[in-house]
């Protein structure tokens, strides 16, 4: 199915608002799920919109929840997220935060009981269009763990995703880091599981500790578990996106004193700061262009047409989808599914 992008956002809006989601919410959360799905990443886009029905209905989603400022110190801000969604609550924190930045030349954050915060690259990529550079660290609560830690054989961790972003010079597009500190994410193995394609080697275990490039063991009876990535330096990463989010928030963690509700809560602890030092603005990007030219300059492997800067992928995949968006006909029938049962016209183009 190819759907104008006006119109996925719109069709994403109104399931949502058909769900007594706020118009303003809704409007957040539809353009976040659609530049996902924009930037290459289907596992956080309009796909999903089926598990926040469930979500709604279950009430482990606030519809009308909001980002409150419960502490402000200047260049610290701690927000209670009131479990709303977090395409909305993260937006609002992120430009609090970078205004705040701009006062002070740099910004700690947090942020505490989100639901699902999305793609974390969205807001990276909000903090460089801004001139800034963000650091941040998400861990995932209020749900079983599905990453197993490393020499473990059940799942003790969840995906605790790390994002960095900064401007680059020249117009090139922003340099973008965003990834969950297992090998997959979990909505990557949904995906995978929805349309029957095998996930990645080294990435999946089955209930028994065995690998597996079976994706749909993670939803079965019995689950497996995501492995992480880089062996014990992913594990090491997520161990510390643990701490930090789920700690210096005061959200909590995954440990299992806390609730396990079966729905994603996110906690986020980041830092954004202005990259315009006293070094000088102008040596900063002489620097940073010749850093990008030597990369780009490498050989290429076999197999690979050029070497690339974090961020050239989610650019060229944007610039591809720049009027409408290539759906699966799987996506597309939950979707038109979803729509149709909550009464929302179905866009034919």
């Amino acid at each position: 199915m190819k759907l104008k992008l006006e119109s996925a956002r719109r069709l994403a809006r109104d399931i949502l608002v058909a769900q007594a989601v706020p118009e303003d919410i809704a409007e957040d959360v539809a353009e976040h799920l659609v530049e996902s799905d924009r930037c290459g990443y289907i596992s956080h886009g309009i796909s999903i919109l089926p598990n926040y029905r469930r979500a709604l209905e279950g009430g482990s989603v606030n519809a009308e929840g909001r980002a409150e400022c419960v502490l402000d110190r200047d260049s610290l801000m701690v927000f209670d997220g009131h479990g709303g969604f977090g395409q909305h609550v993260g937006k609002v924190v992120m430009v609090q935060a970078i205004e705040r930045v701009r006062q002070h030349g740099h910004c700690i954050v947090t942020l505490r009981r989100s639901h699902h915060l999305g793609r974390m690259g969205h807001y990276g990529e909000m903090v460089a269009a801004a001139g800034l550079v963000l650091l941040s660290f998400t861990n995932v609560i209020n749900r079983p763990p599905v990453v197993a830690p490393y020499g473990g054989r059940v799942a003790r961790l969840t995906t605790n995703p790390l994002c960095f972003a900064g401007p680059m010079p020249n117009g090139r597009p922003p340099l973008v880091v965003d990834i969950a500190t297992s090998a997959i994410a979990i909505n990557k193995a949904r995906v995978l599981a929805e349309k029957g394609e095998p996930a990645p080697e080294h990435s999946i275990i089955d209930a028994d500790g065995n690998p597996t490039d079976d994706a749909s063991v993670m939803f079965g009876e019995r689950p497996g578990a995501l492995l992480p990535f880089g062996a014990h330096k992913g594990y090491a990463l997520g161990v510390v996106a643990e701490l930090l989010a789920g700690v210096l928030s005061g959200g909590g963690t995954i440990q299992p004193e806390n609730p396990r509700g079966g729905v994603a809560t996110n906690n986020l602890f980041a830092v954004l700061v202005n990259p315009e030092f006293d070094l000088g603005l102008n040596w900063e990007r002489g620097e940073v262009e010749a850093f990008v030219n030597y990369l780009h300059d490498t050989p290429p492997a076999p197999g690979f047409d050029a070497v690339q800067y974090p961020g050239e992928y989610e650019a060229a995949n944007r610039a591809a989808a720049a009027t409408h968006l290539e759906i699966n006909p799987n996506i597309w029938r939950n979707l038109e599914g979803l729509a149709r049962s909550l009464g929302v016209t179905v866009p034919t183009e």
